[in-house]
């Protein structure tokens, strides 16, 4: 009980520390000093729409139909000739895997540049950690928009 109070105390004692500075600072109308040199500071970004926005996806997703469309009448011929349903099953699944491993090296080049224009913004508004927006609760700086930019730059 007395840990709990000591605790207690201990965290309403920073809590106040806190406050009065944020008083302070806001009442002086001053801004924060410069982060120090080993400071954090956050990004966040929503990853799908800087997905949904690369130049690329279109083609990108003509060509998994495509494959998807291929992989399936590939499926259907090869089960069409087998009379054993374990080995239609197998050859289906065996074409559904073909389809996943194509769509991961169709899109991986979509992923990539996406992922690089989030460094790219990280670096130039020098930020030491970037997360998806949807993970974050309160602050970071949106990047999404400066992301999107960056690609639409690229190509």
């Amino acid at each position: 009980m007395k840990k709990f109070a000591l605790f207690g105390l201990v965290t309403l004692l920073l809590i106040s520390v806190m406050s009065g500075y944020a008083f302070a600072a806001a009442k002086a109308n001053a801004k924060p000093a410069a982060a120090p040199a080993g400071a954090i500071n956050i990004g966040v970004v929503e990853i799908e729409e800087v997905v949904q926005s690369h130049p690329g996806l279109r083609k990108a997703r003509q060509d998994v139909a495509n494959l998807s469309r291929q992989k399936e009448n590939e499926a259907k011929a090869a089960a069409d000739k087998e009379s054993d349903q374990a080995k239609k099953a197998q050859i289906i699944n065996q074409k559904r895997m073909e389809l996943v491993q194509g769509e991961q090296k169709i899109m991986e080049p979509i992923y990539k540049d996406c992922q690089q224009a989030v460094r790219d913004v990280a670096t130039r508004m020098k930020l030491t950690h970037v997360f998806m927006k949807t993970v974050v609760l309160i602050g970071g700086t949106d990047i999404t928009q400066d992301v999107i930019q960056q690609l639409s730059r690229k190509k």
